[in-house]
Order: C-alpha cells, then sequence, then structure tokens
C-alpha cells in the first residue's frame, strides 16, 4: 500500500506549507450506470458514501482551512462529509480544539450534464474527426472555464510565509474539471488531458513551497490506496478473468 501523500513525513523533496487538493466527489447512479444526463442531480450511491466517508477520514490527518466545492449534489454530499469529520476531530482524537472549515461553492468546478461521463470518452473527443461536434464543444467549454476555477483555488493561498500562513484548501467536483485543473496547474494545454486518468473518490495532492506565485509542483495524483477494498490497483492484472 503505497504511503499517505498529506504526510509530512512521506514526502520526498521539499516541505510545504500551502496545499491544494483535488478531491474527486464519490460514486453516484449516474457514473456508475455509464448515463449521460443527470449528472449534476445525482446523489452519492452507498459506494460513493463509502468514498467520501474514507476521504474525510484520510483527511482528518489534516487541518482543511476551506472546502470550495461544485455546486452539483455529489460534490456536496462529499464535502459535507469531509467537513462533519474536520469539525468533529477534537471527538475523534485527531486535535485538541475543534476545527473550523470554510465551505462554499464554486461555479467554475460544475460539469455540463450533457458532458460524456466515461472519461475514455476524453481521448476520443480530443483526437478523433469529431472536433466540430458537441462534444467537443462541452470540453472546450469545460476547459475555458477551468482557468478561472484555477485562479480561485490558487487565490485561496497566502502570498506570506508567515507563522499563520500555513492553508490546505480542499477542491471537490467531477474528475473531468479535476483533469482540466490538473493541465492547469502543469501549463499543460487540453489536449494532454487524456493523458491523466482520475476515479472517484481519489484525491491529487498539489503543493505550493514557493507560495501561489511560485507555482504548484503535483505531488500525487489519483490517489485510491485510503479507500481499502474499493481501492484501484496501481497495475492491471494480467490474469484473464472475467468474474467480477
Amino acid at each position: 500500500t503505497p504511503n499517505s501523500p498529506i504526510s509530512a513525513e512521506s514526502s520526498a523533496g521539499r516541505k510545504s506549507s500551502k496545499r491544494i487538493i483535488l478531491v474527486c466527489q464519490g460514486a453516484t447512479q449516474s457514473s456508475s450506470e455509464g448515463s449521460l444526463g443527470g449528472v449534476g442531480y445525482a446523489p452519492l450511491n452507498m459506494l460513493g458514501v463509502i468514498q467520501a466517508q474514507k476521504t474525510a477520514e484520510l483527511l482528518l490527518d489534516l487541518k482543511v482551512n476551506s472546502i470550495i466545492c461544485s455546486p452539483q449534489v455529489a460534490a456536496v454530499d462529499t464535502a459535507t462529509a469531509i467537513c462533519e469529520v474536520q469539525e468533529a476531530a477534537d471527538c475523534l482524537g485527531a486535535d485538541c480544539v475543534p476545527r473550523y472549515v470554510e465551505m462554499k461553492n464554486l461555479f467554475g468546478l460544475e460539469i455540463d450534464d450533457a458532458f460524456l461521463t466515461k472519461q475514455k470518452s476524453l481521448e476520443q473527443i480530443v483526437q478523433s474527426g469529431w472536433m466540430g461536434g458537441m462534444e467537443h464543444q462541452k470540453l472546450k467549454t469545460l476547459w475555458a472555464q477551468s482557468e478561472d476555477a484555477w485562479q480561485a483555488l490558487v487565490n485561496e493561498l497566502p502570498d506570506d510565509d508567515g507563522a499563520d500562513s500555513d492553508r490546505v484548501v480542499v477542491a471537490i467536483g467531477h474528475p473531468a474539471i479535476h483533469l482540466a485543473l490538473l493541465c492547469r496547474c502543469l501549463d499543460l494545454t487540453m489536449d494532454y488531458m487524456p493523458s491523466f486518468h482520475l476515479d472517484d473518490g481519489s484525491i491529487s495532492v498539489i503543493d505550493f513551497p514557493d507560495g501561489p506565485k511560485g507555482g504548484g509542483i503535483v505531488r500525487c495524483t489519483n490517489y485510491t490506496a485510503h479507500l481499502g477494498r474499493w481501492s484501484v490497483p496501481i497495475t492491471k492484472s494480467t490474469e484473464n478473468n472475467d468474474e467480477f
């Protein structure tokens, strides 16, 4: 099992007191069925509830200052689970006092219901001949809004390096918008979005050792070891086993 990417002792390289954690919302009925509609209104299914709780447990090792989430139902439910666990940190033995977490919605993290749910379609949309089709237009819209969304997240981090400048911002949304945010952080174009993959309930950690003006360093993407039996294997099995 990989070490937790949020633990200071597990970090190689430079330490940072400013961090953005991209949390993919838990699974919904729409995502499990591959539905094309109703993404924004679909609540978490039972697996999604478990994923949200396990993510909240993982993040208990950090003092989260603010949670920025998409206004869509699954993201809000995931954010609420994380916020409730953070604010009960003293009862759970993770802190000596209760934690106050600022939680707010960011419309830039919202995705269009018409956007394809399955991430494997991203490469098809980018590379196929559908460039003038609706799918590609939706992807371009998503990419455009990700610029403002990324800047809004970075603006949550303080510029100074004082004793009170430590800040952890958790952003919660659909995997598709987080793929765009990762590319924005790395100064890549939209065409690189299919190069990454994010699963429901995963986390990606971005550190800012030189502050928000110095740019972000992606420590890890698609970390799912905290999900236990529902974690995603790092390598696929070579056995041809069709049984689930």
